[in-house]
């Protein structure tokens, strides 16, 4: 059975970002990531040549950190709370806001507990999905 350290998985997640990808490489037990200017060099060419040795993380568009913030506010016990964050999870620059709003509830740590259980557990069913043992530590 193939092995991943845990917060390598974990790290891969809170960087996802638009501009490249990461891979698991089932040979190495390595988490690797593939940007733009990785892919124009050789770093890609092992990926191309032997697709079956990798295995795609989850992109930031499958984290959908907006629906997590949506998920914590209707997991607030106070009304008012969830309503405000929700409120500024409207509009423009609704990231910004929301995380402002968290801060000016006094409830940013919360949040930052909450988002990162909710990444804990995309990373976990991404490694039973693909039948990978989550080690923990180097």
């Amino acid at each position: 059975m193939n092995k991943v350290n845990l917060e390598a998985v974990l790290e891969a997640l809170e960087l996802s970002d638009e501009d490249g990808k990461y891979y698991y490489n089932k040979i190495t037990s390595e988490v690797i990531y593939i940007g733009e200017e990785e892919a124009r060099i050789a770093d890609s060419t092992d990926i191309e040549e032997n697709w079956d040795n990798y295995i795609s993380l989850p992109s930031q568009f499958d984290i959908n950190e907006y629906d997590i913030m949506v998920e914590f506010c209707y997991s607030l016990e106070n009304d008012r709370i969830s309503n405000e964050l929700l409120s500024a999870l409207n509009g423009k620059g609704a990231f910004r806001k929301f995380k402002d709003t968290a801060e000016s509830l006094n409830i940013e740590e919360k949040w930052y507990k909450y988002k990162d259980e909710a990444l804990i557990k995309i990373a976990s069913d991404w490694c039973k999905d693909n039948d990978i043992e989550v080690i923990k530590g180097n």
